[in-house]
């Protein structure tokens, strides 16, 4: 899960009328609208001005757990469910 920021915005009230009508429009949240605008303008931002950012890319939706598999090669089984307890308990 990813964690929230809260900030405070001072929006030109004609930008948030049209946020609040797209938002109705595709009935969702403004919140969500906004940070859809965001994230797409983040993406076109030159690379050398976001170049310290680790930025998440959307989702390849041709991609799934299928193309996964078999891209790791171990000479024994490895059982990744106990790896991944190992994990939780810190060893």
């Amino acid at each position: 899960m990813q964690s929230k920021n809260r900030t405070t915005l001072i929006l030109e009230p004609k930008i948030m009328e049209t946020i609040n009508q797209i938002a109705i429009n595709k009935r969702t949240a403004q919140t969500k609208i906004i940070n859809d605008y965001l994230k797409e303008g983040i993406d076109r931002e030159p690379k050398e001005n976001k170049s310290k950012i680790k930025w998440i890319k959307k989702p390849d939706p041709s991609k799934s757990m299928e193309d996964l598999k078999g891209i790791i090669k171990t000479d024994k089984l490895v059982n990744a469910v106990e790896l991944i307890n190992q994990v939780r308990r810190g060893e």
